[in-house]
Parts: C-alpha cells; sequence; structure tokens
C-alpha cells in the first residue's frame, strides 16, 4: 500500500480485535510457582544397626523386637526405606520421612514405633509411639556426602529420649517400680542413610537455547510483527534466542521440575495510518519457564495496545502457552548436570493470541485496499451525489478489498498444534 491508501480514518474506528481481545483476557489465570534450597526426597533407605547392650537389656525383660513392614529386620539391623522429606544436599540438613517400623513386645503387650522421620536440622529421630509424635532419639555424631544427586549421612550415635522411655515403659506395663527396660539417654545403635531427590535447584547460570520456529517467525514478520530480545536474552541469529537459566529445579531423569529463564521476547507490530500515528500493539513474553512436570512452557506476558481500550491489558500474569515434548535426556550424576533437548507446540490461546496480529494487520490492510480502491477504481470515489452509484462503489470497493485482505494472509494464520520451536540445555544442580 502507498502512503495514500493508508487508513487514516483508523483513528477514530475500532478495527474488529474482539478475538485478540478475549484470547487476551483468558490468559488471566496462572499458577503461583516456588523453590527451595532443600531438595524434595524420591527415594532412599535408612539402617539403624541396634546396639548390642540396648537389645540384651531388653532381653532380660522378655522384650522381643519385631518388624513394622515394609521395613526389614535382620539380626540387629533394621532397614527403613525413604517415603518422603526434604535435603539440602549442600549442607545435608533436612528431613527423611522412613516407611515401616519397629514394635517392642512384652507378653501380651506391644509398643508400635513407626512413622519414623530423621531430622538432621533437630539433631533427632522423631517417631509415632503407640499413636503419638514424640522425639523418639537424640541424633549425634552425623556426617555426610555427596552421592550423585543426593546425600548419603552417618549417624554415631542415637540415644534414647526421656520422653521416648517413659512412653515405652507406660504402654508395655513398666509405668511403675523398678528398673524399667527402657532408660533415659542410653545409646539405641548408629545409623547410615541415603536419599534421592525427587527434583534437585538448579544453580543459576548457563543458557537454554531456544531456536523459534522458522515459519512461525516469517508469518508474524509478513504481518509486520517483529520480535525483539528482552535483556539479559539475547540472540545469536534470526529466531535463535539464549535464555539465561536464571534458578528452578530439575528431576535427574529431566521429567520434572521448572526450569527458569530471565529475559523473554517484545512482540511488536506498528501500523502507519498517517504520517504521525500508528496502531501500535505490544506483547511481552517475559521470563520463560520449562515446566518439565507439566509439559508446558509459561511466559509472564504484558498487553499494550492504542488500537483498542479492550486490547490494553497491561501485566496479565504468568501463563502457559505451549505443550512441550522431552526427545532427549542425558544425565551426569556425577556432575550433576542434567541435559534435555525438547520441541514445543503452540496451545489454543497463544495460538489465537498471535493470530490476532494477523487479524489485526487483515483489517488494516482492507481498510487501506478500500481507500485505493475508491481512489483510483470508482467513478465518483465513492463520494457520489446519487445514492445508488455511491451504494454500488462503495459495495464493490469493501468486496474487493475483502477479497485482497484475505489473500494476502493466507498463508499467516497461526494455529494451535503450530511449532513454536525447540529448547536446549544443561542445568548444572546443586
Amino acid at each position: 500500500m502507498t502512503e495514500a491508501t493508508q487508513p487514516r480514518m483508523a483513528r477514530g474506528t475500532k478495527l474488529p480485535l474482539a478475538a485478540l481481545a478475549a484470547a487476551l483476557f483468558a490468559l488471566l489465570a496462572f499458577a503461583p510457582y516456588a523453590s527451595a534450597t532443600a531438595d524434595p526426597v524420591e527415594s532412599g533407605s535408612a539402617t539403624i544397626t541396634l546396639n548390642n547392650g540396648f537389645t540384651k537389656y531388653l532381653k532380660t525383660f522378655g522384650i522381643k523386637t519385631t518388624k513394622i513392614a515394609p521395613a526389614k529386620l535382620k539380626g540387629k539391623k533394621a532397614t527403613f526405606p525413604g517415603t518422603g522429606g526434604e535435603v539440602d544436599p549442600t549442607t545435608g540438613g533436612g528431613t527423611v520421612n522412613l516407611g515401616g517400623g519397629l514394635k517392642f513386645k512384652a507378653g501380651k503387650k506391644s509398643a508400635p514405633v513407626k512413622g519414623l522421620v530423621l531430622d538432621t536440622n533437630k539433631k533427632a529421630l522423631f517417631a509415632k509411639v503407640a499413636g503419638k509424635k514424640i522425639k523418639l532419639a537424640t541424633v549425634s555424631g552425623y556426617s555426610f556426602t555427596r552421592a550423585g544427586f543426593g546425600v548419603s549421612m552417618t549417624i554415631k550415635k542415637l540415644k534414647l529420649t526421656k520422653t521416648a522411655a517413659k512412653k515405652l515403659n507406660k504402654k508395655l506395663g513398666y509405668a511403675k517400680g523398678k528398673p524399667k527396660p527402657f532408660i533415659a539417654n542410653k545409646l539405641m545403635g548408629s545409623a547410615k542413610a541415603e536419599e534421592q531427590p525427587a527434583t534437585v535447584t538448579i544453580v543459576p547460570g548457563g543458557n537454554v537455547s531456544f531456536n523459534a520456529d522458522q515459519e512461525l517467525l516469517k508469518k508474524l514478520k509478513d504481518v509486520e510483527t517483529e520480535a525483539a530480545v528482552i535483556a539479559p536474552t539475547t540472540e545469536k541469529g534470526f529466531g535463535n534466542y539464549e535464555l539465561p537459566i536464571s534458578g528452578g529445579n530439575i528431576g535427574p531423569t529431566g521429567q520434572a521440575g521448572q526450569v527458569q529463564t530471565a529475559g523473554g521476547l517484545l512482540l511488536t507490530q506498528k501500523l502507519p495510518t498517517s504520517p504521525t500515528t500508528a496502531l501500535e500493539t505490544e506483547i511481552t513474553l517475559g521470563n520463560m519457564w520449562l515446566d518439565l512436570s507439566a509439559k508446558t512452557v509459561t511466559v509472564e506476558v504484558v498487553a499494550k495496545s492504542n488500537a483498542s481500550e479492550s486490547l490494553n491489558l497491561g501485566n496479565l500474569g504468568r501463563s502457559s502457552i505451549a505443550d512441550l515434548t522431552i526427545t532427549k535426556v542425558t544425565t551426569d550424576a556425577a556432575a550433576r548436570t542434567v541435559s534435555v533437548d525438547s520441541s514445543a507446540v503452540l496451545q489454543p490461546i497463544s495460538a489465537e493470541v498471535l493470530e490476532g496480529f494477523v487479524k489485526v494487520y487483515q483489517a488494516y490492510y482492507e481498510a487501506g485496499f478500500y481507500a485505493e480502491f475508491c481512489a483510483k477504481a470508482a467513478p465518483e470515489k465513492c463520494e457520489s451525489a446519487n445514492p445508488d452509484q455511491k451504494a454500488a462503489e462503495e459495495k464493490a470497493g469493501k468486496e474487493a478489498a475483502k477479497e485482497a485482505a484475505a489473500k494476502r494472509v493466507e498463508k499467516d494464520h497461526i494455529t494451535a498444534g503450530n511449532p513454536l520451536g525447540t529448547f536446549s540445555f544443561t542445568a548444572q544442580t546443586q
């Protein structure tokens, strides 16, 4: 279109942008995200070696020690599977929840000890004794080493607490009189444990390489929409973006966690309506996160526009924009790194938002073509004093403009399932 064909009347005319506005409003729904230094425990085990003096003393009272499944007891070694908790692998501090338990039996009476929780920060082993949660033992001589992404723990001494001794004695019928089988501060034994995390905290550094789909970028460019980087994101080549990793967490298998990046992209469409005015729409896609658990890409969305008040929506929060397919995962437990390759396709809402750029341009082109048609093709320039002639010229102009605009953007339409691009990265974990 030439300058003479630009739709200057657009300054006072609302273009048909309802579809874009509705799509942007739909982005208001978002979910909060959080991260922590401690990593959630997925698996592991703890073995408590009962002290020989402790078990011998109990036997003098006729007290037997048995397992509560899924714990295992062989001789003086009781092994409990890890069922949860969270541990900071850099300090060894945290909790490990243990399945199963032990049962102390004296005749017909018994005292179950289960719901074990090893808390290295509080230097204690907690448990439910006869259904009540108490501190079962104090922990001393604690040390730890890294075991791949997780932690290997050693406890030299577990000593029975006064509260636990009193509870066990009462449950087994030794509340009154002396001597008693369970004695406060008595050495119960030692322990070793190992845990592996469900997800590991990512150390900021490195980049996610985002190769935007070239066809998608060309479609946007064809409707006068440019993609610019928001620092600290950089562009190595057309559509080849480097998104700095700012944090998050990741599963050792690459199938869980959220990889957070900083910066983002700014999509801008500027359509001149006169030498000094233009229709402008901007959509910010900031701080991309790869949600490996949900298999989605999320961004913080900001929408600004002078084309219509309904488009000038401001900050819309974090929203999911694409479905992610993980194509390759490489794990190095020794280096504690996880490398992931993936591809992404547009979700319905994000596709509709991007299609909004096409619709805006189509309406803009249609208005410009109509002005040019009336100026050059219509004998009376759509301003005839004869109502019939005026109506006929306007109708012909509108039909021609609509057809021309549809043909102009017929290869530019964007739909759900269209490729967004590929993402690849190597995350360094703590």
